[in-house]
């Protein structure tokens, strides 16, 4: 005879969703490179970045150029075009199959090489990826200098810390006409010292060569520190779980867990390090035994910098019983099923069985270990006849029979 039976432990399930865990960004900015060129126009053109062909060009920006930016996200980039252009462009809309940017730190632009590798210091961070769309006309013409087109926005942002900066655009190409953008020739008063760029007609070469500097705006903003999307808290017995999920984090070092009970004052019960910068989805979880009583948690998130928020907070109510029960089952008579609920004081082993009026087990519906507190089961009857039956539950501390009665 097989028996049918679902077992579920009261569990108490406590939620709320919060936007972020400390401010908002701030305003957003945008920074033309060089800044000299905000209002002037380029001394010459280049094609690398809009080419119908696959490029690889590589930007080089001193430190000194980007100090309004320390610390900051930078998460697009534009062009425009040269002001000898007669006409918007593309006619059509075009679509680069591929087209990544990278950015990192690079050496001094004085010591640009031609060999690509040895410009990057450190790892580069993909800033986008993928196919590009260029709608129609994005790019006019008709004003000194030309106005940027839109811009092409990164799917990672980039916290720029300090450094020289290395922007790496690789592109594939696409079916259409070629466009040069607004550019300074090596010629031009800063390049090498200030600003300088390689080139190669590849998307995956080793060297290349020295090329024109494309005039790019950079739109950037203050970093949001950690965006916490969910805190909650799961009570079984006398064990709490917090759990909470960040969208993004900047510079976070870790959560600080704290935990108060009623007229107390908090007390670190643990850190939880966090993933520093990242803009992907994370999740953490911190596991906590007490005994009875009301309790209030939060998080004290902590940058590397030293600076911390606060989360909102959290209140538990961990309430045990002090003693063995056995409730009667609810409802009485039933058809087919019908539930049971108990009460152990201690954790240890627990058997709960049924029995048919000649005193034979006909079903056991727990047996094994169980955590202190609250539980219920859930019995299905449908295989056994009408009657009375009983049901008996048994620990090294308690013993209980009751009585239930199957009215089919």
């Amino acid at each position: 005879m097989k028996h049918f039976f679902s077992f579920l432990t009261v569990i108490i399930f406590l939620s709320l969703s919060l936007s972020t865990i400390a401010q908002q960004g701030g305003d957003v900015d945008t920074k033309v490179i060089p800044p000299d060129y905000t209002t002037t126009p380029g001394t010459g053109v280049f094609t690398g970045p809009l080419s119908i062909t696959a490029r690889t060009y590589q930007l080089l920006i001193h430190e000194s150029l980007l100090t309004d930016m320390l610390n900051k996200e930078i998460h697009a980039i534009a062009l425009r075009l040269p002001t000898s252009a007669t006409a918007n462009w593309p006619a059509a809309d075009i679509t680069f199959s591929d087209y990544d940017i990278y950015l990192g730190t690079s050496v001094p632009p004085a010591d640009r090489s031609l060999t690509f590798a040895d410009n990057r210091v450190g790892p580069q961070t993909l800033v986008r990826s993928g196919p590009l769309t260029v709608t129609a006309g994005d790019y006019t013409f008709g004003n000194t200098p030309n106005n940027f087109a839109s811009e092409i926005l990164f799917n990672t942002f980039y916290l720029y810390t300090g450094g020289h900066l290395l922007i790496e655009i690789r592109h594939q190409g696409f079916s259409g006409t070629s466009r040069s953008n607004d550019a300074l020739i090596s010629s031009t008063p800063g390049y090498l010292n200030l600003f300088s760029a390689l080139w190669q007609g590849s998307y995956t070469p080793t060297t290349g060569l020295q090329g024109n500097f494309s005039i790019v705006k950079l739109t950037y903003d203050e970093p949001i520190p950690v965006e916490l999307t969910s805190f909650t808290v799961s009570i079984s017995g006398t064990n709490i779980t917090l759990n909470w999920t960040t969208a993004t984090e900047t510079n976070n070092q870790g959560f600080d867990v704290q935990r108060k009970s009623l007229n107390s004052a908090y007390e670190s019960i643990g850190f939880v390090s966090g993933f520093g910068t990242t803009t992907e989805a994370k999740s953490y979880s911190f596991n906590d035994e007490v005994d009875n009583g009301v309790y209030t948690y939060r998080l004290k998130q902590m940058d590397f910098d030293g600076s911390f928020e606060y989360s909102n907070e959290i209140e538990v109510d961990v309430n045990i019983p002090a003693v063995y029960s056995l409730e009667q089952n609810y409802p009485n008579p039933f058809n087919p099923s019908t539930t049971i609920n108990f009460s152990i004081a201690n954790d240890g082993f627990v058997k709960l069985a049924i029995y048919n009026t000649l005193g034979q087990e006909v079903m056991t519906l727990v047996n094994e270990v169980k955590e202190s507190g609250s539980h219920s089961i859930t019995f299905d009857a449908l295989s056994l006849t009408s009657g009375a039956y009983f049901y008996k539950l048994e620990t090294a501390q308690f013993s209980q029979t009751k009585k239930m009665l199957l009215a089919k």
